[in-house]
């Protein structure tokens, strides 16, 4: 009996499976399409008209663990906090188990080499810059019916700057722990999200 031919999310599901695995056993650097096809059991023409390069099928792989191991994107979270404080600490945390599940050495590769991504990775950035703005919207919606005192028509680039800020300590492989993450929210985010009281 022949083996049933997969499409659509089954077949992209064992590919991306078949990626990670490239990647955790060998490197980002030695993934090719046509390893990533063996793995697979699949053809390189199947990856082609998907993807453009090896690169932007390893993001598409790790952004696929990253949803499902975390119930969706970052902007998808349920948040529970009652102050904004508490809500950009849940999304902040989020962001950084999303870093882990990429890999902190694939992420500074990524960037240390942005000429040889220069296409993928504009498209990822805002992509991922959609994602962060979504989410700090939302976080910001609910301070204000909170009552809470949020400054009104903030910048994107002001919205931007939690992630940016911690996507910069991962390149710079500084640590970040509790007390990072207490120094950005408190002395630098609220400042800037509040009005003086």
């Amino acid at each position: 009996m022949t083996k049933q031919r997969r499409r659509g999310k089954e077949l992209e599901k064992d590919i991306y499976i078949a990626t990670r695995g490239i990647i955790d056993e060998t490197g980002f650097r030695t993934l090719t399409f046509e390893r990533v096809a063996k793995k697979a059991a699949t053809s390189k023409p199947v990856i082609y008209r998907r993807w453009k390069t090896p690169f932007e099928l390893a993001l598409a792989a790790l952004q696929d663990k990253i949803r499902r191991d975390n119930h969706g994107k970052v902007d998808e979270i349920v948040l529970t906090g009652q102050s904004l404080r508490e809500d950009l600490f849940q999304v902040l945390h989020r962001f950084l188990v999303s870093v882990d599940v990429i890999g902190k050495s694939f992420f500074r590769e990524i960037l240390a080499e942005t000429d040889r991504y220069n296409d993928s990775l504009a498209k990822i950035i805002n992509d991922n810059s959609s994602v962060d703005i979504n989410a700090i919207n939302r976080i910001l919606k609910r301070a204000l019916k909170r009552g809470e005192h949020v400054k009104k028509n903030l910048p994107e680039a002001i919205k931007l700057l939690p992630f940016d800020w911690l996507r910069y300590r991962v390149f710079v492989q500084e640590s970040i722990d509790e007390k990072a993450l207490e120094l950005l929210v408190d002395d630098i985010i609220l400042p800037i999200y509040l009005e003086d009281k």
